[in-house]
């Protein structure tokens, strides 16, 4: 007798199916990551006003990161009149292009359903929902990465220059989201080293036309860097942490990366559990003996392994979001090289439930851990910074003085940046940065600064990320306050703090913010 249950909606045993089920699951993903965030988000992440600002001033580079980004979030505002959706949309748009982008690989080398389901399984990527609120350099980084990988694997495939083109294109472009994109670009070179079918391609015009097109591409950031002296260099080993003394540190400063890793991979990996089971067994044969194994496991392994070495030459602590790049063939990779028993296959509509699953899930985890957390920590976050309310009173504030619309904010970067992204379209407003502006133009026009006012007693922000090049800009550990900068603004008028209420659920200490109005030297 005959048992096989009717297929369903999640079986994908047709391509029509198939096709329905990518799209509902891709599109009902970025329809609620884009349009709930700022129903329950008081205020935008520092990274994503970073990347808002940037875009205002439409900059090929700043000090940190290359300004990709800000462009694609700047055409977002300019399209939609700066509605409060249009980074989240941004970054939904990278994730949904990124998930396709692996769909497409996943065909040429999977059977339909585990190739699909291999697409699908990133919609539980910890960066692809939770984090996926926090627009940065990293968000499209993630697309060109895997449109790289795949163009290459592409002209691998065929030799055609269509194809080597389109991959040089896509890492020349992946440069202006990040340099890690450099990573890709080594291992590309290893592998077609170590690989006999890849580097038969050396005899052709191939490889020098995609690296021609890279470097074209990325010829006016490269004059930028020369004339600034690549400053990102330095921004780079900030980033990475400060090196610790001792040898030790060189080896454990890579295990600490993998292991913060691991939590990442088993959310990522939930939706697989169905058909994979819990325990694996790899076929070996088909990982190294195949072309698409060693592919696979060369484009995981090798990014990998040069990350890890970064790290263990640092020996500082590689933040764990440094790795979001290198998981996102992972699925694609276990579906291919492990043995899956014959009982298992009509378990993968029960896989694509679970995806379908995890996309609400993730989301009501979100809205509790960002709502909740003040309840049990007493303290806000920077997700309920009154940003909106500081904007309007200190536009406020210079409205009373001036009749000109207030042209720079300066400071810390966290207020200025809530001022100058809150403000627009109304009023625009610069945080001023010697890459778009220069002191005597700010001296000329004058502004608003501002800081964040500890009590006495209590320590000051630790840091600042001088991302606007405001480098000079340091709190004194013994007040509290700028004292030092606040002294290269002699006519400035130092103005009470303003208290303003986070919004939280429960009541948390007021945010204090220190003022200061320095005039224009002229008034029309």
């Amino acid at each position: 007798m005959n048992h096989t249950s009717k297929p369903d909606f999640f079986s994908g045993t047709s391509r029509s199916g198939r096709v329905l089920l990518f799209g509902s699951a891709v599109f009902l993903h970025a329809a609620l990551w884009t349009f709930l965030p700022p129903r329950f988000l008081a205020n935008y992440p520092i990274d994503t006003m970073e990347m808002m600002v940037i875009g205002q001033n439409r900059v090929i580079s700043t000090f940190k990161h290359p300004a990709f980004q800000s462009w694609i979030v700047e055409i977002g505002s300019l399209l939609f009149r700066n509605a409060e959706f249009v980074p989240y949309l941004a970054a939904q748009t990278a994730c949904l292009l990124t998930v396709f982008t692996v769909w497409r690989l996943a065909r040429k080398i999977l059977p339909p359903r585990p190739a699909l389901l291999a697409a699908l399984t990133l919609l539980s990527y910890f960066y692809f929902h939770y984090d996926s609120t926090v627009y940065n350099n990293r968000t499209f980084m993630r697309f060109f990465w895997i449109l790289a990988v795949y163009f290459f694997y592409r002209a691998l495939e065929k030799n055609k220059l269509r194809h080597w083109i389109l991959a040089g294109a896509a890492l020349g472009a992946g440069i202006y989201c990040k340099f890690t994109i450099f990573v890709l670009v080594a291992a590309i070179l290893i592998f077609m080293c170590l690989e006999p079918r890849a580097g038969k391609y050396w005899k052709t015009p191939g490889p020098y036309l995609s690296a021609g097109v890279c470097f074209l591409i990325f010829l006016p950031l490269l004059v930028w860097l020369i004339r600034n002296h690549f400053p990102m260099l330095g921004y780079t080993l900030h980033s990475i942490g400060k090196p610790r003394p001792g040898l030790a540190d060189h080896f454990l400063s890579p295990i600490r990366f993998l292991a913060n890793q691991i939590p990442i991979l088993l959310i990522l990996l939930i939706p697989l559990f169905p058909v994979l089971g819990f325990r694996w067994k790899f076929d070996t044969a088909t990982l190294f003996r195949t072309f698409d194994g060693r592919f696979l496991c060369a484009f995981l392994g090798i990014p990998l392994g040069l990350q890890l070495l970064v790290a263990a030459g640092c020996a500082g602590n590689m933040r764990t979001a440094l790795g979001c790049h290198l998981w996102l063939i992972l699925p694609l990779l276990l579906l291919y090289g492990l043995k899956i028993p014959a009982a298992k296959e009509r378990f993968y509509a029960r896989s694509m439930k679970i995806v379908f699953a995890d996309i609400f899930l993730f989301l009501v985890i979100t809205v509790l851990v960002t709502q909740l957390a003040p309840v049990l920590t007493k303290k806000d976050s920077r997700y309920h910074f009154p940003g909106r309310e500081l904007a309007q009173k200190v536009n406020a504030l210079w409205s009373e003085r001036y009749r000109t619309p207030l042209p720079f904010v300066r400071g810390d970067d966290w207020p200025a940046e809530s001022v100058c992204v809150y403000l627009r379209p109304h009023v625009k407003t610069n945080v001023y940065s010697d890459l778009w502006s220069d002191e005597e133009e700010f001296r000329v026009r004058g502004g608003i600064l501002l800081w964040m006012s500890a009590d006495p007693g209590h320590a000051p922000r630790h840091s600042v990320t001088g991302c606007f090049g405001n480098k000079d800009f340091r709190y004194s550990p013994e007040t509290g306050q700028p004292d030092e900068w606040l002294k290269k603004f002699p006519d400035a008028e130092i103005l009470p703090p303003l208290e303003l209420s986070p919004r939280t659920l429960v009541r948390v200490p007021p945010v204090k913010i220190g003022v200061a109005v320095v005039p224009p030297k002229y008034v029309p």
